[in-house]
């Protein structure tokens, strides 16, 4: 089961999971509305579910657990390819998309099955992109996989728009919405500096906003998994996402790969449980205690 965050409109989240029972996604898909955040995050899902390298029949889709899951959450997967600007832009140009994708589109994949070309903000494609953009949309290899992430799927062309599935994950946030994004980061941010600083009471204290708001305690733990991503890519020159700079390079030099991968496993075990209406109390005590057990392995 994949976009289990309950903000999701119901359709969305069951149309997708009646995809992947399937096991055929879609070869150009646009996630549209949302946070940025909340598209990186299922985003990064349907990454995972085109190149899981454990699709067997029955099975969930993505595992989660194969080296493609976890290349894919580490940002290091060579068949995902994230198109960006180059040469100091802010902005992707024709020649970025002529060299990240044009050029390498009918190569074969480097490890997994297929390739994705993901643009994480879509909306800043010039038309000029979107037209060079157009034949391949329409028809890629059998291999590749196009997933565009937008705030307003109005900033697309329509012929763009035409071309791909879309699934909405709801309107864009207001500045209530935007208010309550930046609460969630900066939750997130001071549990991870006070993970880095092994300061066990410090986290008591920076987990005490989420009593009694699971909501909210699902929300940080995917934001906290998301600093723990940038924390093990800290090295390679990958772009960050999470927002949470500092806090992730704090990570990186306090702790190994490996138990910042037992981080990321406690976030799971987090959200599984908000998704579950575990009892608040005991969800918010677990959530202090499992970051506690990998801050004491680590001394």
């Amino acid at each position: 089961m994949v976009f289990e965050d309950r903000s999701i409109p119901e359709d969305t989240r069951r149309t997708v999971n009646a995809v992947l029972a399937r096991g055929r996604l879609p070869q150009s898909v646009m996630l549209s509305g949302g946070s940025q955040s909340l598209r990186e995050s299922c985003g990064k899902e349907l990454c995972m579910a085109a190149l899981c390298a454990e699709p067997a029949e029955g099975a969930q889709i993505p595992c989660g657990r194969c080296h493609c899951c976890r290349k894919v959450l580490a940002g290091t997967h060579p068949d995902l390819v994230r198109v960006g600007p180059t040469g100091g832009r802010k902005t992707v140009s024709v020649a970025d998309v002529r060299t990240q994708v044009l050029e390498g589109l009918y190569k074969s994949p480097t490890e997994a099955a297929n390739k994705v070309y993901l643009f994480p903000e879509a909306d800043f494609l010039s038309p000029q992109i979107q037209n060079a953009l157009l034949k391949s949309i329409e028809e890629p290899p059998a291999d590749v996989m196009f997933l565009f992430l937008c705030d307003q799927r109005e900033s697309l062309l329509t012929t763009v728009i035409s071309r791909l599935t879309e699934y909405p994950l709801g309107d864009t946030f207001s500045a209530a919405g935007r208010a309550e994004d930046e609460n969630v980061t900066r939750i997130a941010g001071d549990i991870a500096s006070a993970l880095a600083k092994e300061d066990e009471y410090g986290l008591m204290l920076k987990t005490a906003p989420m009593a009694k708001n699971r909501a909210l305690m699902a929300r940080v733990a995917a934001k906290l998994t998301e600093i723990v991503r940038d924390a093990l890519i800290e090295h390679s020159g990958a772009r960050m996402l999470s927002g949470c700079d500092r806090e992730a390079l704090l990570l990186s030099m306090s702790y190994d790969p490996a138990a910042l991968i037992r981080v990321k496993d406690a976030m799971e075990q987090i959200t599984a449980g908000a998704n579950a209406n575990a009892n608040e109390n005991l969800l918010l005590t677990r959530f202090s205690s499992l970051l506690a057990v990998v801050m004491k392995e680590r001394k």
